[in-house]
């Protein structure tokens, strides 16, 4: 293990670049606790990660039944002939990465007291480490929907920008995670508080309707969440209903930049008491 490095929020500043130095410098811990959290899952079933598969596709199939058949919304409004469950689904794969990432930041401090009072590397690790364990769905979830727009025959080329893309929404997750595992040392009642917005989020969200249908009136207002942006952004690379606009990429990745160092000053700040609170 190495030996805790001073990141106080001075030294964050002058130097942006000290967060990734600490994801470098501490990577194979990192990746092992993120598998380990992420198996642990799964510790004792019998089909063991194979799960990790068989939830969205189970979710993609019951989607396709419930919408395309009983239903009967055979395309998603404003996107020509794209079936409305994949594109519900490919929305559903994006939020579903958010909003794992903040729900398993809110344990990654908290439920870590031991780590916290005596391990000695730096307490980055442990949210860094709760963003991977969520990134190995958000992966899964995110291939089973590329595959499932090949197979539906509206995936694409346009699937070679997803990464570029991904980029800085995996930043904005990173900085919600910083707050949030920070925050919920000194508030114990934010978990339920993240659950609750996380519910109301996913209905203010561009998932399960698109930006098109929504009144006039109301449409500013939602845009201003940038995870309206992120999912449209990313559901149209793969479901190729258009090359990426790179003004809005460049908004993207200023926002995803913003919020993950925000988050990270935040929780430099804030980690020196984390041990007196535990």
């Amino acid at each position: 293990m190495r030996r805790r490095n001073k990141a106080t929020l001075r030294s964050v500043l002058l130097s942006p670049l000290l967060p990734w130095r600490i994801l470098y410098e501490n990577r194979e811990l990192i990746v092992t606790l993120a598998f380990r959290n992420w198996q642990s899952r799964y510790k004792g079933s019998l089909f063991n990660f194979l799960w990790g598969f068989a939830t969205p596709i189970f979710l993609l199939a019951i989607y396709y039944f419930a919408f395309g058949v009983i239903l009967n919304l055979r395309s998603y409004p404003g996107s020509g002939e794209v079936p409305y469950a994949l594109s519900m689904f490919c929305g559903m794969a994006v939020y579903n990465l958010f909003s794992e990432s903040v729900t398993a930041a809110t344990r990654a401090v908290v439920f870590q007291p031991g780590y916290v009072k005596r391990a000695m590397f730096d307490l980055e690790v442990l949210p860094f480490a709760s963003l991977g364990e969520s990134l190995i769905s958000g992966v899964i979830w995110l291939a089973v929907a590329v595959a499932a727009g090949f197979s539906a025959g509206r995936a694409g080329m346009s699937c070679l920008w997803l990464p570029l893309l991904l980029i800085p929404y995996v930043l904005f997750c990173f900085g919600c995670a910083f707050f949030v595992s920070a925050g919920s040392v000194f508030l114990r009642d934010l978990p339920m508080i993240v659950t609750l917005l996380l519910q109301g989020l996913f209905f203010l969200c561009p998932v399960i309707y698109p930006v098109e249908i929504i009144p006039a009136a109301y449409r500013n207002w939602i845009l201003l969440n940038p995870m309206a942006w992120f999912i449209e952004s990313v559901r149209g690379a793969i479901l190729s209903t258009g090359m990426p606009n790179w003004q809005t990429a460049a908004v993207l990745y200023g926002t995803g930049i913003t919020v993950f160092l925000s988050g990270y000053f935040f929780f430099a700040k804030t980690k020196r008491g984390f041990a007196d609170v535990l």
